[in-house]
C-alpha cells in the first residue's frame, strides 16, 4: 500500500529519501489507519486554503479539437514536485502531510496521529500552520509567476495574430478591388466585342464593292483599249 501511495501522489510524497515518521523513536507502537480505499488525498483538513487564481479567460475561438490535451493530474503532480523542491530542513508541515499520506491519506485521524508522532521531534501546531501557510504562499507566488509568464506569451501571440490578420484582411480587400476592376474590364471588353463586327463590316463591304467595280471597270476599259489597239494594228495604213 505504501508503494501504491507513492505512485499515486508523485513527487511530493514519493521523493523523500526517508520517511521521518518511520524513524521516530517509539513509533513502532503507533498503528497506521487501515489501508484506505482513497484514490485522492482529502484536502479539507489541511490547515491552509489554496489561493491560486485561475488563468485569464480566453476570448478567442476554441480549436475544433475542443481541448488543449493538457492533463490536469500531470500538472497537479508537477505542483507536488514543486512543493517537494521547496521543502525546508527540519520537521514542519511538509513532513506532517507526507506522514499522513504514508498512513493512508490526509484524513483527520491520520493527520492527528502523524502530528502526535512528529511532535516528539519538535513539531508544534503553530509551526505546522506557519510553515504550511508559508509553503502555500511560496507555491502560490511561483505558480502565479508562471501564469503571468504564459499570459505575456499569450499576449505576444495575440498581438501577432491581430497583426497578421489585419495584413491578410488588407490584402484580401486589395485583391477584391482588383477583382472588381478586372470584372468591369471584362464586361467592357465583352461589350466592345459585340460591337466590333458592326464597326468593320460596312467599311469592309464598301471596299469589297469598290474592288469589284474597279475590276469590272478595268475589264471594260481594257477591252476598249484592246479594241482600239487592234484597229490601229490592222486597219491603219
Amino acid at each position: 500500500m505504501e508503494a501504491e501511495n507513492d505512485k499515486r501522489f508523485g513527487g511530493i510524497l514519493g521523493g523523500l529519501k526517508r520517511l521521518i515518521f518511520n524513524d521516530v523513536p517509539g513509533s513502532a507502537n503507533i498503528r497506521p489507519e487501515e489501508e484506505a480505499t482513497k484514490t485522492i488525498p482529502q484536502q479539507e483538513e489541511v490547515p491552509v486554503k489554496a489561493t491560486i487564481e485561475p488563468a485569464p479567460a480566453n476570448n478567442f475561438t476554441t480549436p475544433e479539437s475542443g481541448s488543449s490535451n493538457i492533463d490536469e493530474q500531470e500538472l497537479i503532480q508537477k505542483i507536488y514536485q514543486l512543493f517537494e523542491s521547496i521543502n525546508k530542513p527540519g520537521v514542519d508541515f511538509f513532513e506532517l502531510w507526507n506522514a499522513a499520506e504514508k498512513m493512508g491519506g490526509a484524513t483527520p485521524v491520520n493527520i492527528q496521529n502523524a502530528f502526535t508522532t512528529l511532535s516528539i521531534l519538535g513539531l508544534s501546531k503553530e509551526l505546522a500552520l506557519k510553515t504550511g501557510r508559508e509553503y502555500l504562499q511560496e507555491i502560490d507566488q511561483k505558480i502565479k509567476a508562471d501564469i503571468q509568464s504564459k499570459q505575456q506569451e499569450k499576449d505576444h501571440l495575440v498581438l501577432q495574430l491581430q497583426q497578421e490578420k489585419a495584413s491578410l484582411q488588407s490584402k484580401e480587400q486589395e485583391l477584391e478591388k482588383q477583382i472588381l476592376n478586372l470584372q468591369k474590364a471584362l464586361q467592357d471588353t465583352k461589350a466592345q466585342l459585340t460591337l466590333v463586327d458592326s464597326k468593320y463590316t460596312k467599311p469592309i463591304f464598301v471596299l469589297d464593292d469598290k474592288m469589284r467595280v474597279g475590276v469590272s471597270a478595268l475589264a471594260i476599259v481594257s477591252k476598249e483599249i484592246s479594241a482600239v489597239l487592234n484597229t490601229v494594228e490592222h486597219s491603219v495604213k
